[in-house]
């Protein structure tokens, strides 16, 4: 894949991937690392590392057939790169869960 430009738009690279733009609005949601840059009014920006990232999810989901969750399972088994605060997010995660024992607990 030769990518000469910078950055690029969602359309771009919906037509490079041959995928709705919905598809990865969507995966955007699902993969924490999977995070392009956004102008001043909200317009995702893909850069050759977005790129090389939805590669992967390409490969895995659409080719391999690989559900949502176990395309998360092969990424994160293969130690693929993570947002860089997932550890952040990760904790809140957990002290969300740790809130809501304590919310049950106390209903």
């Amino acid at each position: 894949m030769n990518l000469d430009k910078q950055y690029y738009s969602i359309s771009e690279v919906a037509s490079l991937f041959k995928v709705n733009t919905s598809k990865l609005r969507y995966w955007e949601t699902q993969f924490p690392h999977l995070l392009p840059k956004r102008t001043g009014k909200g317009i995702r920006k893909y850069t050759p590392v977005d790129i090389e990232k939805i590669a992967i999810l390409v490969d895995l989901i659409d080719n391999q057939g690989l559900t949502i969750e176990g395309a998360k399972l092969a990424i994160k088994k293969n130690g693929s790169p993570k947002n860089p605060n997932q550890a952040v997010i990760d904790q809140l995660l957990d002290i969300r869960q740790f809130l809501q024992v304590i919310s049950e607990g106390l209903n």
